[in-house]
């Protein structure tokens, strides 16, 4: 029997379309015959229509869940190790390292001018109870200045200073002591050059020598504990003397006392100034001084409060003098920008050595009276630009009694002393000053006065600048290689005309530039050059006085 093959839906469709025509021929024959036309427009195109599929994946359902069962041991080994513990070395500080001191220096040069210079300083080495030294300097020079006329003039000059000083340091102060000695030889060589040769006076006649002596004790407290009161004592004695054997013994004593309560500090200072010339005994003068005071400060702010008062007993004649003091000062950006505004005053004590000081060449024994600085009335602005910069301008207008201006002596036939006049005098100052510390081996300073005198009794402020600039830089290369420089202007000046009837003399502005070298072969020794007055300005700090010109000096320093 044969096997019979399976039909599939399509063939079964071919098999009844074809019975279907076999059964409709002898239809179509016997019908009547149709005459019509047929146009095929385009071929035929078989399609299958898009069948509509059923999309579902299969899924297993397996409703028996299984847990698994895990059956482990550990079998313990030791491992054996060849470590051995080693103890450890028990911290401790190490000893700070302390640099090696040199307990003296010896500073010797020469320069143009014929200009010997040395210096020796003797310091004991370090000591927590005790500190002591010596300290030793000459400068001298031979050279000599042209005047006006083209003369040379004796300007030579020697000076010489000796300090012996000590200090003992206990646990709750500090006494220190010191002794000293200066000598200034110099001629009055400045001249009013239009007289006649033959009252050009000799050497001799113009040579004048000062001698200065001083001894003082002092004694402050060092206290840590702001509960106890501190103390500043200091007594000195100060001998003054020119080759005519003019005169001055000097005493002085300084006291300062304060103590923190609370909040704040309060304290007074009393001081005790005689001084007596023997060119004029009986015009001895005695100033006593009482300023008590008051200050307290946050971190904010600062406020101080107090008075100045003042005896001057002068011979016979006696005053005396109250002046206010108060300030204050606030951050308005912390340690960047700090505004102040204050008043002050003084009692300006011109003894005869100091005054000598000032200008070398005033008339011997001269004595000039105190200068009162009755008001001082100041503002300004104080802070940091950044952390290596920071700045103070200020602006201050004071009202002086007796401020004294020197002039040249009249009385004189050459003119080569000075003698002062007095007036009482407003001035209005603006300063300004920057400095820049970039670090240990570079900085800066720059800083600018002008000043406005207004006069009663006279025409100018006497050899008084109406400005003064000063500009110096430091820098350090390696610690080998140390560079300064320093460069000031002093704007013009009037002096008085030497017989008082012609116009006053116009002193050209001062302008300076210095340079100085150092080399550091070793910690040890070390050679400088100094280079002065770069420029050669030939300029007068006193009338007829001019000053010497571009000079150079070399030399070492050894330290042992």
């Amino acid at each position: 029997m044969k096997e019979l093959k399976k039909i599939s839906g399509r063939g079964l469709l071919i098999i009844l379309s074809g019975a279907l025509f076999l059964f409709s021929v002898p239809f179509i024959n016997a019908q009547e015959g149709i005459d019509k036309e047929v146009v095929v427009v385009r071929t035929y195109e078989p399609s299958v229509a898009e069948a509509a599929k059923i999309n579902l994946l299969p899924s297993i359902s397996d409703t028996v869940s299984v847990t698994p069962l895990f059956s482990y041991s550990i079998l313990p080994i030791p491992i054996s190790t060849d470590f051995e513990v080693e103890p450890i070395t028990a911290a401790r500080m190490s000893a700070e390292t302390v640099s090696k001191l040199y307990g003296s220096h010896i500073r010797l040069g020469v320069g143009s001018y014929v200009s010997p210079f040395a210096e020796i300083s003797i310091n004991n080495l370090r000591s927590n109870n005790y500190s002591g030294g010596i300290f030793l300097k000459h400068h001298s020079s031979q050279g000599r200045l042209k005047l006006d006329n083209n003369e040379k003039a004796f300007s030579q000059f020697a000076d010489n200073e000796m300090l012996f000083y000590g200090k003992r340091m206990g646990r709750r102060n500090v006494l220190s002591g010191s002794a000293g000695l200066q000598s200034n030889a110099f001629h009055f060589y400045g001249y009013d050059t239009s007289i006649d040769d033959e009252a050009v006076p000799a050497r001799d006649d113009i040579r004048q020598q000062f001698m200065a002596g001083n001894a003082g004790l002092r004694l402050n407290s060092t206290h840590t504990d702001s509960s106890y009161l501190n103390y500043d004592l200091s007594l000195d004695y100060n001998y003054f003397q020119d080759r005519l054997d003019v005169s001055e013994h000097g005493l002085s004593f300084r006291s300062g006392f304060n103590k923190f309560l609370r909040s704040q500090v309060i304290g007074a200072n009393f001081d005790v100034d005689y001084y007596n010339n023997t060119l004029a005994p009986d015009n001895a003068n005695t100033v006593l001084k009482l300023s008590p005071w008051f200050n307290k400060a946050d971190d904010e702010w600062e406020v101080f409060a107090g008075f100045h008062s003042f005896y001057d007993q002068r011979g016979e004649e006696s005053k005396l003098y109250l002046h206010p003091r108060a300030s204050l000062q606030f951050s308005i950006i912390r340690n960047y920008v700090i505004p102040y505004i204050g008043i002050d005053g003084g009692l300006e004590v011109n003894h005869h050595r100091k005054v000598a000081y000032e200008n070398l060449f005033i008339v011997p024994g001269l004595s000039v009276r105190n200068t009162d600085r009755s008001m001082d009335l100041y503002t300004g602005v104080k802070g940091n630009f950044t952390r290596a910069v920071s700045f103070n301008f200020k602006v201050s207008y004071a009202v002086y009694e007796d401020m004294y201006f020197f002039v040249n002596d009249n009385t004189r036939i050459i003119g080569n002393q000075f003698d002062v006049v007095y007036d009482d005098i407003e001035l209005l100052t603006y300063s300004g000053e920057i400095g820049a510390d970039f670090s240990d081996r570079f900085s800066l300073f720059a800083r600018a006065s002008f000043f406005d005198y207004g006069l009663k009794l006279q025409e100018y402020a006497w050899h008084k600048p109406e400005m003064d600039l000063n500009f110096s830089a430091r820098y350090n290369l390696g610690d080998k290689i140390l560079l300064n420089a320093d460069v000031f202007y002093i704007g013009k000046r009037y002096a008085m005309a030497f017989n008082g009837e012609d116009d006053a003399i116009e002193l050209d502005g001062i302008a300076d530039v210095n340079l100085g070298i150092e080399y550091r072969y070793n910690r040890i020794l070390s050679g400088f050059l100094r280079l002065n007055n770069l420029a050669n300005a030939r300029y007068y700090k006193w009338n007829n006085y001019p000053v010497q010109g571009f000079s150079v000096m070399a030399g070492f320093t050894y330290s042992l």
